[in-house]
């Protein structure tokens, strides 16, 4: 799967604060899966699989899987899609990688304005 990775300096309990901050303010439900990893989701997978592309961004059901490690930069904060969009077709697909880009942009301004921002890359 797709997905991004920030890598950020600081304190990395604070890195992992305000990814999932943003996520939470981009309306994500997170569940941790040990302390440095959790799912982020959010939409109905119901209703993208029932209406398609109308489900639209607000809609549409998206998920995350986030880790955080050590890197000898920082500290790494990695996004990777679960989802594709594929149910909405070829307009679910695109309406999906918008959704993903506006996170992406979302997590990386949280950091960018924290001053820990490093870099960040898509993958």
């Amino acid at each position: 799967m797709r997905g991004h990775i920030f890598v950020v300096s600081g304190d990395p309990s604070m890195a992992q604060s305000t990814a999932y901050a943003a996520l939470t303010n981009q309306g994500f439900t997170l569940t941790r899966i040990d302390d440095w990893t959790a799912n982020a989701e959010r939409g109905s997978a119901g209703a993208s699989i029932a209406l398609g592309a109308f489900a639209g961004k607000k809609g549409r059901h998206v998920k995350l899987h986030i880790t955080c490690q050590s890197v000898p930069e920082g500290f790494a904060i990695t996004l990777t899609q679960g989802t594709s969009g594929i149910s909405g077709g070829v307009l679910g697909s695109m309406q999906a990688s918008d959704i993903y880009t506006d996170i992406y942009k979302a997590v990386g301004w949280s950091f960018h304005n924290a001053g820990v921002l490093i870099s960040e890359t898509n993958f």
